[in-house]
């Protein structure tokens, strides 16, 4: 059986939380609506993953300075066979929320399924030898590798631990669209699920028999999303929710002189991008997509609209991971080209046909769609150089977007802008994002460079910081030479929440905001 509990007492305080100082309940408003998926094999959008943090614990968890952490795991891994076998040992006594032991089979399967079931989430694991790995006992598993690599201790061992009996109980079932995933998660976190409608709310209750402390402060938390700007700003103002996750940089200057507002902004290592169909129409030429680079500023663009909420980004990475490795930065920025239409039309002379049609698509974030608006906009400015583009710019929902931008159909885009959140470390981008294996997976750009494919092959498979250095160096200049991405910027991590809402966290990943308890902090109201 599944792990929902009633929600008599939760509904009732639907739309008022944020007026209910002291009653143990909270309310959140993030800035996008979730993919509604919370199986974490299959969830792949940092909204969802929020709230699926909370329902369940990783074999290892993110500190505040994104050091790792044993949850479940005891202690640190035990490295065998130079760094090709993980050996972990797991806590004794955790139960699942519907009272089932959490033993190491669900952590093998929580690191094999992605893979075995091809979700999106495969990459991550795709190192992982899964016919070799196993579990040594009930609280012992054994994870060998087929190649080396790296950063496997430091990012793979951060995953979340699934109940293996109840996912496979639809095993016959798409993952997407099992009960498991869509309608009740069922982890060992501190909070258990409640109720949830989509495009309404999710509802999570703080689980009492919680095998690890703190035990949370706040008994009962209600997830919204409002998508709109104007309205999100709104309803904290008029203390209609407790927090809300992503401040619009329009009204940060508003909210941080508000009287009864607490403003929250850290650097993450969130990584924003432009980035160009290199499979199928004109933009396979790497001509039209510096042509492109050259009709308008991504750094302009920063400045005009994200303001002290972000930074630019000047290299397929997010800003913080670039400084702790010590890239040049500086070099990387000048990389980018100057604002220059007359020369982006002489560049795309002879490789756009005449009346083209881009499409551009963006999720539903504001300032994705207002990304794609900017460079629509230069496009269509064209023409007075002789050049006629009449770019489309498509605002689509998670899912449509999700299902379109890895086609490679220039029919689909011609040009989308995406985020990632990775870690501190140059694999978690590159990998998941530039990689030849994960084509229609989690890049739909399909650029083809067999020397880059295996340059970032080579990086993630040296244990040697400073060859890996080098490597990643290389790569990055080949992706700002043919302008596969045109890294855009990096959003700080903001929350504006209520005076009542105390020891509140943001933390540096996007995916653990907020965090609302942890063995250094425990959110009160």
């Amino acid at each position: 059986m599944g792990g929902a509990v009633s929600t008599s007492f939760l509904l009732g305080y639907s739309g008022q939380v944020g007026a209910q100082e002291g009653d143990g309940s909270i309310h959140i408003t993030q800035q996008v609506e979730p993919a509604q998926d919370y199986d974490p094999v299959v969830l792949n959008d940092a909204y969802s993953a929020r709230i699926a943090n909370h329902i369940y614990d990783g074999l290892y968890e993110f500190g505040p300075e994104l050091e790792i952490e044993p949850k479940v795991a005891v202690g640190e891994p035990e490295v065998e066979e130079d760094g090709m076998r993980y050996i972990v040992e797991i806590e004794d006594g955790i139960e699942f929320h519907n009272g089932d032991p959490l033993t190491a089979e669900d952590v093998l399967h929580s690191f094999t399924a992605p893979v075995e079931e091809e979700t999106d989430n495969a990459p991550t694991f795709d190192m992982i030898d899964i016919e070799a790995s196993d579990t040594i006992d009930e609280h012992t598993v054994q994870f060998d590798l087929l190649e080396p690599y790296g950063p496997f201790p430091t990012m793979t061992l951060a995953t979340n631990i699934v109940n293996m009996d109840l996912r496979l109980e639809e095993e016959d079932v798409d993952p997407a669209e099992r009960s498991y995933n869509v309608d009740d998660p069922v982890g060992s976190g501190p909070y258990q699920y409640v109720d949830h409608a989509e495009g309404e709310f999710f509802d999570m209750v703080r689980w009492d028999d919680y095998w690890d402390e703190p035990l949370p402060n706040v008994e009962e938390v209600r997830w919204v999303a409002t998508e709109d700007d104007a309205a999100r700003t709104a309803q904290i103002r008029a203390g209609d929710t407790d927090f809300i996750t992503g401040i619009p940089p329009a009204d940060y200057e508003l909210l941080d002189g508000e009287d009864g507002v607490e403003v929250y902004n850290t650097p993450s290592i969130s990584y924003f991008y432009i980035a160009f169909n290199c499979n199928d129409g004109p933009t396979q030429e790497p001509e039209v997509r510096n042509a492109i680079d050259h009709t308008f500023s991504a750094s302009a663009f920063i400045d005009d609209i994200i303001g002290e909420l972000g930074e630019n980004a000047v290299a397929p990475m997010g800003p913080s991971v670039l400084e702790e490795w010590g890239f040049p930065a500086d070099e990387y920025a000048e990389m980018e080209n100057e604002y220059d239409p007359e020369q982006a039309a002489e560049m795309m002379e002879g490789h756009v046909p005449d009346g083209w049609e881009p499409e551009l698509i963006a999720p539903p974030d504001d300032i994705r769609i207002a990304l794609m608006e900017r460079v629509a906009a230069r496009l269509g400015e064209m023409t007075q150089f002789g050049v006629d583009i009449n770019p489309q710019v498509r605002s689509l929902s998670w899912g449509e977007f999700l299902d379109r931008y890895t086609t490679g159909d220039a029919d689909d885009y011609a040009v989308y802008t995406l985020g990632w959140t990775g870690h501190n470390d140059p694999d978690a981008y590159y990998w998941a994002l530039f990689h030849e294996e994960n084509e229609g997976v989690t890049q739909g750009h399909y650029y083809d460079n067999s020397e880059f494919h295996q340059t970032i092959r080579d990086a993630r498979e040296t244990f040697d910081e400073d060859e890996r250095f080098d490597l990643y160096d290389q790569a990055t200049r080949m992706l700002l030479e043919d302008k596969v991405h045109i890294p855009a910027y990096s959003i700080h991590n903001s929350i504006a929440a209520l005076p009542h809402v105390e020891d509140l966290e943001v933390h540096p990943h996007s995916s653990i905001k907020p965090r609302l308890v942890s063995d250094h902090h425990n959110v009160d109201v």
